[in-house]
């Protein structure tokens, strides 16, 4: 008889065990979801793309694009790995540090070798910066967005 009792004692505390389990394997986004979140919007905006373009590419709905953007739903690993060869950037992308305004900068041309830095006296905003990537990303002839790129270059 005390082993039986014993041996309901050990099944629910199993029960309550593997309902531990559930709540800390469900949780909601945390800081690394937000930045992979953030820099999966950041990406596609850069390259003009929109939700619909990027769900369509990697087989997702528009919903489901957005609620990786809001960090509402988690990315799988390889549903993000669809994203990162579909944008053109290394799975690392994703995990950089999105606060430092010089490694977005370095960032954004994933493909390109060359980093640019600002000074910490003039922090470029976001949504300054995507402004100016899409202006610049409209212009039609190679050779005005060669002369922009030399321009800008010279301002130092």
């Amino acid at each position: 008889m005390f082993g039986n009792n014993n041996s309901n004692y050990t099944n629910s505390n199993n029960s309550n065990s593997n309902n531990n389990n559930k709540k800390e394997t469900k949780g909601r986004a945390d800081d690394t979801d937000r930045l992979v979140s953030k820099r999966l919007r950041m990406r596609r905006m850069m390259l003009g793309l929109s939700q619909h373009d990027l769900g369509s590419a990697v087989d997702v709905s528009i919903q489901q694009v957005q609620k990786y953007e809001k960090a509402s739903n988690r990315i799988s690993s390889g549903k993000l790995f669809t994203f990162a060869k579909f944008l053109k950037v290394p799975v690392s992308y994703f995990f950089e540090d999105g606060d430092d305004t010089s490694n977005i900068i370095g960032n954004i041309f994933a493909e390109d070798a060359e980093k640019y830095t600002t000074s910490d006296k003039e922090v470029i905003s976001e949504k300054e910066l995507i402004g100016l990537i899409k202006a610049y990303s409209e212009i039609k002839s190679s050779q005005s967005r060669k002369k922009i790129t030399e321009l800008v270059k010279t301002m130092n």
